[in-house]
């Protein structure tokens, strides 16, 4: 199924995207400050704190610093991740330990996308706060590309829905296209096998982002058994009144196609969910 969606905003005082972040000054820190000693077998407590706060400063001076040296990430990361057991480099790269928010979050922001690349080497999975932390960080770069390719949506956190996505080997494109005018964008989707995974669990999330919020679309089942859709902002977006249009058009031509306005009363707006 084909859809295209687009919208514009009634209230411009309303719709002015986050402002924006930029990078934390610190002075840089050299990898060849600290020797992480991979041949040392074990360590006292006082050790290993030492070689975790140095870990945790290393990867800083990576998302923050900004004169790192782009040649010395891989090396420093692997020398690190030998002097520290698998699970706590993992945990240091997922915690909200810089700022308030975790290194991936920084390397987004900053604009790192080698240190990102690195860091992923050493992550199997998102825990939950570094999901929605990582989220965060696409949505005020505004970066819908790399929000998709990081499979960032919503529906991973639900398990039913993200169940019959893997199984079904789902690989739904949506692309954003800003439009010519302020507060106004199109998005066109391209959702596969929307009818088998709509009865399967009665709800589709597709996300996306634009103007600096990320925006949804759900599609569900009503109480007469026939699809509906929604439109709803994601945590963190600032609130908006939108004014859209959702065209929907079926691979078979013989089908029509369906049109479906949104827009809110006058007075109100869409806020975030949780």
């Amino acid at each position: 199924m084909d859809t295209k969606f687009e919208l514009f905003d009634d209230d411009k005082s309303d719709v002015n995207a986050p402002p924006s972040y930029h990078a934390v000054s610190m002075s840089s820190i050299s990898a060849d400050s600290v020797q992480c000693e991979p041949s040392q077998v074990a360590f006292s407590k006082a050790q290993t704190k030492q070689i975790r706060t140095t870990v945790l400063s290393l990867i800083r001076g990576m998302v923050i610093a900004p004169d790192f040296i782009l040649s010395s990430v891989g090396p420093t990361l692997d020398a690190c991740a030998t002097a520290l057991p698998a699970a706590e480099f993992t945990d240091i790269l997922q915690e909200s330990n810089i700022e308030g928010h975790t290194p991936l979050y920084w390397a987004i922001v900053n604009k790192r996308p080698e240190v990102l690349s690195a860091f992923h080497k050493f992550l199997t999975a998102y825990k939950n706060d570094t999901f929605h932390d990582v989220r965060l960080a696409c949505m005020v770069t505004n970066d819908h590309t790399l929000f998709t390719k990081l499979s960032l949506t919503s529906a991973r956190l639900h398990k039913m829905e993200s169940t019959l996505n893997l199984s079904l080997g789902c690989a739904d494109e949506i692309q954003v296209y800003e439009g010519d005018t302020e507060n106004r964008f199109t998005v066109k989707m391209q959702i596969t096998m929307f009818q088998t995974r709509i009865r399967a669990v009665q709800k589709l999330r597709m996300e996306f982002i634009a103007q600096g919020r990320i925006w949804g679309l759900l599609f569900h089942v009503g109480d007469d058994t026939r699809w509906e859709a929604s439109i709803y902002l994601s945590k963190h977006s600032l609130p908006a009144r939108p004014k859209a249009l959702l065209t929907v058009e079926a691979q078979n031509e013989q089908h029509q196609v369906l049109k479906k306005e949104f827009r809110l009363k006058e007075g109100c707006l869409l806020a975030a969910s949780e």
